[in-house]
């Protein structure tokens, strides 16, 4: 398939005051762009990123768990847990509602979030009959320990009272009983689909990034993919990251802090993107990622998309204007 990009910039002097750039994606992998499944999933991205849009110029107070425990510092950390949010709810996508089943046919979620304010990376891991995880993440960069595994994580759901929720839906669990056949006839099984992020920048400098996800589907109970990582999501003072695809893969190669350390050393955000997913290429590796910056001259925000799969569904906006996948990409 090769290496796609798409990437852009908007001047700061073209924002309003604390202007914000973001970037959302629902996932990537092998599925036909055309199909079925895809369109939808695009079409919805593109009438979040519209939402976005129109929340990207209004004060920040999103949801009743961040205001009762542990309120958004800046307009850019909450529209990241707005967009999650948005996604979460969503059950075209691998991330709460609707996440993908374990071995075992129970979903079990996992989301970071960081952010250039504290520059600490925090998550939970494989917690269940938790609709916004991504929340949870969040609470976390208020505490000591910042990083949960799964009995962690529900410990904290169940002390800050967050009400228990159904996550199985009739096509996941269609999905996973196709997913048992197929590993019974020895064909290799994983969805590979709809993990999702949001990365943001404000025309003031503050960044932050959020990734949630349901796993592969059908993998073996307490997997760990990239999202809790470092590796599936990442922010500095510079840039924020947020990546999907195979979450193995994305660790092995260190996906958002190697994009990240390389804006870190000057070279453009699209530069870094492009060459960071053509080395994922050389070794086959189906993998996809959104960042956004300022650029080394502080005049413009930048943003850039990229994949090595066949299909990568994503959205950018501004309180200006709104682009997604269906534009043609700027390199190969």
């Amino acid at each position: 398939m090769g290496t796609r990009i798409w990437n852009g910039k908007i001047l700061l002097r073209d924002f309003k005051d604390q202007g914000i750039l973001g970037l959302i994606h629902g996932g990537a992998g092998p599925m036909d762009p055309k199909s079925e499944r895809v369109v939808l999933a695009s079409n919805s991205i593109r009438s979040i990123g519209e939402d976005l849009q129109k929340w990207s110029a209004v004060p920040y107070s999103y949801s009743q768990f961040l205001d009762s425990h542990c309120p958004v510092n800046n307009q850019c950390e909450g529209i990241v847990l707005l967009g999650a949010r948005y996604l979460e709810d969503n059950s075209l996508f691998n991330a709460g509602l609707g996440a993908a089943l374990q071995e075992d046919g129970i979903p079990r979620l996992s989301a970071a979030f960081m952010s250039s304010e504290q520059q600490k990376f925090s998550a939970v891991m494989n917690v269940t009959e938790v609709l916004h995880p991504s929340e949870l993440a969040f609470y976390l960069q208020g505490q000591r320990f910042c990083v949960l595994d799964c009995q962690g994580g529900n410990n904290l759901a169940r002390d800050l009272q967050v009400p228990r929720a159904e996550l199985r839906t009739r096509r996941r669990f269609d999905r996973w009983v196709e997913l048992k056949r197929q590993t019974l006839e020895g064909i290799p099984t994983a969805d590979a689909t709809g993990t999702i992020g949001c990365v943001a920048v404000s025309s003031c400098g503050k960044l932050a990034a959020v990734t949630s996800t349901g796993g592969v589907g059908n993998e073996a109970v307490g997997r760990v993919g990239d999202t809790p990582t470092i590796a599936g999501n990442y922010c500095t003072n510079k840039v924020a990251v947020s990546c999907t695809g195979y979450g193995e893969e994305i660790v092995n190669i260190g996906l958002a802090p190697r994009i990240a350390a390389r804006v870190e050393d000057g070279m453009s955000l699209a530069v870094a993107m492009n060459k960071t997913l053509q080395e994922a290429g050389q070794l086959d590796y189906q993998l996809a990622a959104i960042a956004v910056a300022r650029d080394a001259n502080q005049q413009s925000l930048v943003w850039c998309a990229g994949t090595t799969t066949k299909f990568f569904t994503w959205s950018g906006f501004s309180d200006r204007n709104r682009w997604d996948s269906s534009a043609e990409p700027t390199g190969s």
